[in-house]
């Protein structure tokens, strides 16, 4: 980065909760034993892709908020299948984590970094990335943070 460590702002647009398009019944599961021993991890993961261009047939450009709109669907269809990321962690009876399959839905946030691509440190990811980049997952146990960065 230039000089400037991790100085840039992250603004906020719009928060949603993504649920499974189709309802599901409510139910339990517990974790294994792994999941008992283990301290909980947020696992981030960071992708980054062009701004793809106008269709060939002449069509408009994508949108920030085109894609965006894709990308909601795309989520609320794969957590039919894989509907134990639309659901929640919770204590029992007995006061251990189980998961609560009830489809409350992923967070999913909407944001404007006033950085650069190029001028991020990946290197340093605790630079950047926690508590900016990367989403502090309140409730449920997947959340998504979708980015528009500056224009190089």
């Amino acid at each position: 980065m230039s000089g400037s460590g991790g100085e840039f702002m992250v603004t906020m647009r719009r928060k949603e909760v993504v649920a499974a398009m189709l309802p599901m019944q409510k139910h339990w599961l517990p974790l294994s034993n792994l999941d008992l021993l283990l301290p909980p991890i947020d696992v981030v993961v960071f992708f980054c892709y062009k701004k793809p261009r106008g269709s060939a047939s002449g069509g408009d450009d994508f949108t920030f908020g085109s894609m965006v709109r894709v990308l909601k669907e795309a989520m609320a269809q794969a957590l039919v299948p894989y509907y134990a990321f639309a659901g929640e962690i919770l204590s029992n009876s007995l006061g251990e984590a189980e998961l609560l399959c009830n489809n409350r839905g992923m967070d999913f946030l909407e944001a404007y970094a006033d950085v650069k691509l190029q001028d991020l440190n990946l290197y340093n990811p605790e630079e950047n990335i926690e508590g900016k980049l990367a989403p502090t997952r309140k409730q449920g146990v997947l959340s998504v943070q979708v980015f528009l960065f500056l224009c190089a």
